[in-house]
């Protein structure tokens, strides 16, 4: 079998920051000063994070943020902060209301934390307001889950008066909103990274550094209330299952910290948000150069994906296991589905694939497809 092409998603091997780059500063911040001191004190707080959260709340999520340190609360990547607000915010048997089409870590997530998840109705604008609200009274939610800057797995952003609606709705009823940011600074559009807004109140958000910036670094983020007052608001509220390694590693921390003095993020964000849009319109363009007609797909404002629409009677599932023997994963789109799930669709993932993959994965891609519509026309 030829080499694996992936496109399944993930971390890459190599970013930006090497990992070489990436492990030679966490060896220096272990015999840092402040790495020693941390040690030895043993702060019940991570030793840094202050440090940290002031340089990102003055960076890269200073739109987020306002500035204010206090809003953020340090996590091992986006999907840590998630697990944080599930196990601190929300108890088991809660129900929290998606878009139909949505995260599939996210869902995975909820379903393994014991949640019930409802999916409200909605278009590429973003969730309905009206069929958001039928359900806010039908179901009672303790949480709505929404990726209205840059949706997994499609790409898009929603329309700024689906999402002043959303919000509006969730503060009337008292039900905490949540965004999953964590793909807003790979917006191809540079303006659209940049306007990003302050988290309003009764709103939390999640993100994280993108992967293929630093290698072998999951560094995310909670941003909204100050944690004290997360804590304090649900203090009594019992948890199952609280995570003990919901932190960030104390010593990525001061690595992290030390990075930003030598090198701001922003130019290396903005390398990689250039790489990403480039890589995805030269996958589209190869896409259409096959001329399927029955094959669509959803062009991306931003983030790492592309959102492939099958012809009508292919299963992602079983093209896998076709596309799996010539050299080539991907992940099949049913399980992004809260409800109703499409068959006949699949994610790849663009951003880390070179010039040569794409060309030899998007062939493997057709060769798999052309092998299960051949069979029907001979049958």
């Amino acid at each position: 079998m030829s080499s694996i092409i992936n496109w399944m998603g993930g971390w890459p091997k190599e970013a930006l920051v090497s990992a070489a780059d990436w492990e030679e500063r966490v060896e220096a911040a272990a015999s840092s000063e402040m790495g020693k001191l941390g040690a030895i004190e043993r702060k019940p707080e991570p030793y840094g994070e202050e440090k940290l959260r002031t340089q990102l709340s003055k960076g890269v999520l200073r739109g987020k943020t306002g500035g204010n340190s206090n809003a953020i609360r340090l996590t091992p990547g986006a999907d840590g902060a998630l697990a944080w607000i599930l196990d601190h915010l929300l108890v088991h048997g809660d129900t929290i209301l998606t878009e139909r089409l949505t995260s599939r870590s996210a869902l995975q997530a909820f379903r393994k934390a014991g949640m019930k998840v409802e999916a409200v109705d909605g278009d590429r604008r973003g969730m309905d307001p009206e069929a958001l609200t039928t359900a806010l009274y039908r179901y009672r939610p303790r949480m709505v889950y929404i990726s209205p800057s840059c949706t997994d797995p499609e790409g898009v952003c929603w329309s700024p008066e689906n999402r002043a609606a959303v919000l509006h709705r969730c503060k009337e009823a008292g039900v905490l909103l949540l965004t999953d940011d964590r793909q807003e600074m790979l917006l191809y559009d540079s303006d659209e990274h940049h306007s990003q807004k302050k988290a309003e109140p009764g709103v939390l958000s999640i993100g994280q550094l993108p992967p293929g910036l630093i290698s072998g670094a999951r560094i995310g983020w909670i941003a909204g209330i100050s944690n004290g007052d997360w804590l304090n608001a649900n203090k009594n509220r019992s948890t199952i299952g609280a995570r003990k390694d919901g932190v960030l590693d104390p010593l990525e921390q001061i690595a992290l910290s030390l990075l930003i003095e030598e090198q701001p993020l922003e130019p290396l964000i903005e390398m990689l948000r250039v790489q990403c849009g480039e890589r995805m319109r030269r996958m589209t363009e190869q896409l259409r150069s096959f001329g399927l007609p029955d094959l669509t797909w959803i062009e991306p404002r931003g983030g790492l994906h592309l959102w492939v629409i099958l012809p009508t009677g292919l299963d992602g599932e079983a093209l896998l296991r076709g596309a799996w023997l010539k050299g080539l994963i991907f992940q099949p789109g049913a399980p992004y589905y809260a409800k109703d799930p499409r068959v006949n669709t699949l994610r790849i993932t663009h951003a880390f694939a070179d010039e040569r993959q794409i060309k030899q994965g998007l062939g493997r891609l057709v060769e798999s497809m052309e092998e299960f519509t051949g069979r029907w026309s001979r049958s």
